[in-house]
């Protein structure tokens, strides 16, 4: 059902179902091993039926878009389908710059990162499990916490994460965006250009040493004249976060961070006297200026909200529990420890993440009334097409998730 609805709100994101229907055909015919193929295409409906080794496919788009068919052919279709939606059958060369005043500093040269959002929330979770853990063998080694250590013990979750947001704040600074342009360049190749692609990332090699931003793009449309190396399509863009900011009518201040990150992904911390957001380099690779914008408005309804705030409410909460049920609840009923404090932190680590996806849904509600829903839709197929297609195909979802499934996320925003 899920699945149903989810292909009923991605047909709105379809512009042209005729190129959608001949990139999966092409496609399929150079990878696939098709022994047949048929196509029909007129004003309302745009169909594609396809056989082969691997099983068969129907693809039809009008006011849904349908995969139906039997065994890795109906996967396939289904997976080319999104990939057109988050890549738009293209392969992408993006340069990122950061121009501050006259100087121009490449995005590859900021220091390397991880992904902010999973090492705070790995962080809040872990503290729970190991604070926990440390109470139960106080309690088995027959040592009752102090009032002192008891206090320590709720503050632990409370300041860790405080203290851990301030040095991610100090180790991001130099990709401060404000008073900051992003400039990009970016060339565009068709998923078939293999060899063209490959050549042009085999010159790009040459770029490295080079400072100046006249260098710079001297050096890409000479690459673009180059038929080893020509796009389908070559572009530069600029985007002025602060002007991004006031166009949108943000009103607070915010920290916005740009990290040399290869994978998609931003995060907020909203804590007393720290309200910052992350973007990685490969999030803003993949999106365009509206689309990123949406993801912007999205983090800023985390912080409007106190998500931050909430979470760690949430698991000083959770600690309370833990040292009650060790240190009074379990001795004082005669209970089974280590099975009563299992069940207790599953139970936490479920309540806990269960309120993140609602945060989740909330952001996004937050961002809509600042943003056009197709921008904020389409920025999250770029991220997690991949996601989502493994959402459709294999119905594997994660109960402890700390993030709701794309597909409900999509419905909401779209409907």
């Amino acid at each position: 059902m899920v699945g149903i609805k989810t292909y009923r709100v991605i047909r709105d994101l379809i512009k042209d179902p005729q190129s959608l229907i001949n990139y999966v055909e092409d496609y399929l015919l150079r990878i696939a091993g098709l022994t047949y193929a048929a196509k029909e295409i007129n004003g309302e409906v745009a169909r594609l039926m396809v056989h082969g080794s691997n099983g068969d496919a129907e693809l039809s788009i009008n006011h849904e878009v349908r995969v139906k068919g039997h065994g890795k052919m109906r996967d396939l279709v289904n997976a080319l389908v999104l990939r057109y939606l988050g890549t738009d059958g293209m392969r992408r060369i993006t340069i990122l710059l950061l121009q501050r005043g006259n100087r121009v500093y490449r995005v590859n040269d900021l220091p390397r990162s991880y992904s902010p959002s999973i090492g705070l929330i790995g962080l809040m979770l872990i503290s729970i499990m190991a604070l926990s853990i440390v109470v139960a063998v106080l309690r088995i080694i027959n040592v009752i916490p102090s009032i002192h250590l008891i206090i320590i013990l709720l503050l632990s979750p409370l300041l860790i994460p405080i203290i851990y947001s301030y040095i991610l704040q100090l180790r991001v600074r130099h990709g401060d965006l404000r008073d900051s342009r992003i400039i990009k360049f970016v060339l565009e190749y068709s998923d078939f250009e293999e060899r063209r692609f490959n050549e042009a990332l085999r010159f790009l090699s040459r770029i490295e040493n080079t400072r100046s931003l006249n260098e710079i793009r001297r050096f890409l449309i000479s690459l673009v004249n180059d038929a080893r190396t020509r796009p389908q399509s070559f572009y530069e863009e600029e985007i002025d976060v602060n002007s991004l900011i006031k166009k949108l009518g943000i009103k607070g201040n915010y920290g916005i961070y740009l990290v040399n990150v290869n994978q998609c992904n931003a995060a907020s911390i909203g804590l007393p006297g720290i309200n910052y957001i992350i973007l990685t380099s490969r999030l803003v690779s993949c999106l365009n200026t509206d689309e990123l914008a949406a993801v912007i408005m999205h983090e800023v309804g985390h912080i409007i909200h106190g998500d931050s705030a909430k979470t760690l409410f949430l698991i000083s909460l959770a600690q309370l529990v833990n040292i009650a049920l060790i240190t009074y609840i379990i001795p004082l009923m005669s209970l089974p420890a280590i099975p009563i404090l299992i069940i207790a932190i599953l139970l936490e680590v479920f309540g806990i993440v269960s309120v993140m996806k609602l945060s989740e849904y909330s952001a996004d509600k937050y961002a809509l009334k600042f943003v056009p829903r197709r921008s904020l839709a389409m920025a999250l197929i770029r991220v997690t097409w991949k996601e989502l297609h493994n959402e459709l195909v294999r119905r594997r979802l994660s109960v402890f998730a700390s993030h709701p499934s794309v597909s409900s996320r999509l419905v909401r925003i779209l409907q």
